[in-house]
C-alpha cells in the first residue's frame, strides 16, 4: 500500500493527548520537588514550607515521603520496574501498617474514619499537624491506580484517580469557600500534593480510556471539553457568591457540599456522555476509512487506483509548483499477458499481477506511488526525479522483474517481462505527459517489449514562447517599471 498517500488520510494528530501525557511526566517532578520542599522545612525548621497557612494544618513529613514514593514510582513504571515496585510494596506496607493501627484502636462514636484519632496521633509533631483519614484515602486511591495501570486496566486506574482528585478538588473547595469541614486535618500543602499526582496518573493516561474520549480532536471531545469548562466555572462561581453572601456557617457548609456534588455528577456525566460518543464516532471513523479504502486502493493489488493516484498527482503538483524539481511518469505494462491467462487461467493471472505490483511497489522509492492504471498496466509517480532519473529507475524495474520466478504451482513456476514507457510532467500538465508517456510505451512494444522507452519534453521558458506573448511579457514588464 502507498505509504505517502496513506499519510494523508490518517487520523488527525492528537495533540491534546500529546500535551496531557508531557504534562502528567511534568506534574510528577513537581510533586517530587513539592514533597522535598515539605522535607526540608521540617529538616531545616521552616514552618512555611509544610504549614502554608498560619495555624493552619501541616503536611505529615510520613505523607511527603508516600507521595514522593509515589511520583518515583509512577515515573519509574516502565523504566526500572524492580525500582518502581519496591516503592510501591513499601508504600502499600506502610498504608497496611497505619490501617491494623486504626483497627486495632477503634475510634470513638463521635469520629468517623476520615478523621480518626488514631491516624493523626501517629508521628504527631503538633496538634495540627497530622497524618488525616483524607490523605490516608487519597493515597490508597492513587496506589491502586498505579497497580491498575501497571495491569493496562486504563478505565478502572482514572477511575482510581478521579476519586483521589475528587477528595482534593473538595479541599481545595473548602480552602477556597472557607469551610473548614471540607479539608479537615488536609494542609494546602497536602491538597496540592493529592491533587497534582491524581491529575498526573490522569495525564499519563490520556492515551487510553475516558480521558482520551474528553481530549479528542474530534466532536464528541471539543462539545465535553467546552461543557467542562463553562459547567464547571458557573457552578464554582454561583457557589463562592452565594457563600460569601450566607452567614450561616451551616448553611455554607451544605451549599458548599451542593455545589461539590452538583459539579462532579456534571462532570461524571460528561466524561461517560463524551466516552460514548466517542467509541460510537471512531466505529464511524473506522467505516469511513474502509470506504476510502474501497474508493481509492485497487482491491486485488492493495495499490492505488486511477481515483486514488489523481489525488496523489495533484498533491505532488502542488508540491512541485512551491519547490520546483521534476516529476517523472512512467507506464508499465506485462507483455503477452492474455497469453498467460489463457493458459494458465484467471487466478494464475491474477497471482502474476500481485506479485508484479508487489515487486513494484518493493523497487521504487517510499515517496513514489505505484497505481493499478488498467487491467495489467501500472502507473509510477517519481517526484523529485529529472528525466535521466526516470529512465535509469524504469531500466532498474524492467531488469528486476524480468529476472523474477513468480512461482503458480507447488513445482511450476513462470517468468514475465514488462514494457515501460517514461515521460516527464511539464508545467503541471498531467494529462499531456500520460499521453506522451503511453506513446513511449507503444514504442516499447513495437520495439519487442521487455525495453524502455522516453518521451521527454523541455520546461517551457519565455524564450521558446510566441512572439505575440514574447512582446505582451515585454509590454508588462516595461509598464511595472515605469509604474
Amino acid at each position: 500500500m502507498n505509504l505517502q498517500f496513506t499519510a494523508l488520510y490518517t487520523t488527525p494528530h492528537h495533540s491534546l493527548i500529546v500535551v496531557a501525557k508531557k504534562t502528567g511526566t511534568q506534574l510528577a517532578y513537581l510533586v517530587i520537588g513539592l514533597a522535598a520542599c515539605v522535607l526540608a522545612g521540617h529538616a531545616f525548621d521552616i514552618e512555611y514550607l509544610y504549614r502554608p497557612v498560619a495555624g493552619g494544618p501541616a503536611t505529615h513529613p510520613f505523607t511527603a515521603i508516600l507521595f514522593l514514593s509515589l511520583s518515583f514510582s509512577l515515573i519509574l513504571q516502565f523504566r526500572k520496574k524492580v525500582v518502581s515496585i519496591s516503592l510501591q510494596v513499601a508504600v502499600a506496607l506502610a498504608m497496611l501498617s497505619l490501617l491494623l493501627l486504626n483497627m486495632a484502636f477503634p475510634v470513638q462514636s463521635s469520629d468517623t474514619f476520615f478523621s480518626s484519632p488514631h491516624l493523626a496521633e501517629i508521628f504527631q509533631l503538633h496538634p495540627s499537624n497530622r497524618l488525616s483519614g483524607n490523605t490516608f484515602l487519597v493515597i490508597s486511591c492513587l496506589l491502586m491506580a498505579i497497580w491498575a495501570r501497571k495491569a493496562r486496566h486504563s478505565t478502572i486506574c482514572q477511575a482510581l484517580a478521579l476519586m483521589a482528585l475528587c477528595i482534593s478538588t473538595m479541599a481545595l473547595t473548602g480552602y477556597a469557600y472557607q469551610i473548614p469541614a471540607f479539608y479537615q486535618d488536609m494542609s494546602l500543602f497536602t491538597v496540592t500534593l493529592s491533587f497534582f499526582l491524581a491529575a498526573s496518573v490522569l495525564g499519563i493516561t490520556a492515551n487510553r480510556g475516558t480521558v482520551r474520549a474528553v481530549l479528542s480532536p474530534h466532536l464528541g471531545g471539543q462539545i465535553a471539553r467546552v461543557q467542562f469548562i463553562v459547567g464547571g466555572m458557573f457552578f464554582f462561581g454561583t457557589g463562592y457568591l452565594v457563600i460569601r453572601s450566607v452567614a450561616s456557617t451551616q448553611v455554607s457548609s451544605l451549599f458548599g457540599s451542593y455545589v461539590i456534588a452538583v459539579c462532579w455528577f456534571l462532570f461524571v456525566v460528561l466524561m461517560i456522555g463524551a466516552s460514548v460518543h466517542e467509541q460510537t464516532d471512531r466505529t464511524r471513523r473506522k467505516l469511513e476509512k474502509k470506504l476510502r479504502a474501497v474508493a481509492l486502493y485497487d482491491e486485488l493489488t492493495q495499490l492505488l487506483n486511477r481515483r486514488g493516484f489523481k489525488q496523489v498527482i495533484d498533491q505532488q503538483l502542488a508540491h512541485q509548483r512551491r519547490v520546483g524539481g521534476g516529476v517523472g511518469l512512467m507506464l508499465v505494462d506485462i507483455d503477452h499477458f492474455k497469453q498467460v491467462n489463457d493458459r494458465y487461467g484467471h487466478d494464475v493471472g491474477d497471482k502474476v499481477i500481485r506479485h508484479i505490483a508487489w515487486n513494484l511497489r518493493r523497487l521504487v522509492r517510499d515517496t513514489d506511488s505505484v497505481c493499478r492504471y488498467g487491467g495489467e498496466e501500472f502507473a509510477i509517480l517519481l517526484p523529485h526525479t529529472d528525466p535521466e532519473g526516470v529512465i535509469i529507475a524504469a531500466n532498474t524495474l524492467q531488469h528486476a522483474i524480468e529476472a523474477l520466478s513468480i512461482p503458480i504451482f507447488e513445482e511450476e513456476s513462470l517468468s514475465v517481462t514488462v514494457s515501460i514507457g517514461c515521460a516527464n510532467v511539464v508545467n503541471g500538465l498531467i494529462e499531456k505527459a500520460l499521453k506522451r508517456a503511453d506513446e513511449a510505451l507503444y514504442e516499447s512494444k513495437r520495439a519487442g517489449r521487455n525495453c524502455v522507452s522516453g518521451r521527454f519534453e523541455a520546461p517551457q521558458s519565455v524564450y521558446s514562447l510566441p512572439k505575440q506573448a514574447q512582446r505582451s511579457r515585454r509590454f508588462f514588464r516595461s509598464a511595472k517599471q515605469q509604474n
